[in-house]
């Protein structure tokens, strides 16, 4: 999978990196697991099916997510919260 993009897209909730998917003209050579991952970050990307429908495939929420994640798709959401709440621990007042 090429073409990282950072984007201001989102979709289901996520912010994009990622805007198309390319898929190799046979993947026949590929092992499964990473067949299932062109599958998923296609159908997220290319089709724009939602993380619930891509479930219906039988995997579950949080290994489709995982997949984005490692493939780049789409960007980690726990890591903009961490960087927010380090902010706002942060004061700005000077000392009396």
């Amino acid at each position: 999978m090429s073409e990282v993009l950072l984007t201001e897209k989102t979709h289901d909730g996520f912010q994009l990196r990622k805007t198309k998917v390319e898929l190799p003209f046979d993947n026949s050579g590929l092992d499964l697991k990473t067949q299932m991952d062109l599958l998923i970050c296609h159908l997220f990307v290319n089709d724009g099916r939602s993380i619930a429908a891509i479930t219906r495939i039988g995997l579950d929420r949080q290994s489709i997510i995982q997949t984005l994640l490692d493939q780049g798709v789409i960007s980690d959401r726990r890591q903009q919260q961490k960087a927010r709440d380090r902010d706002r621990r942060t004061t700005v007042c000077a000392p009396c």
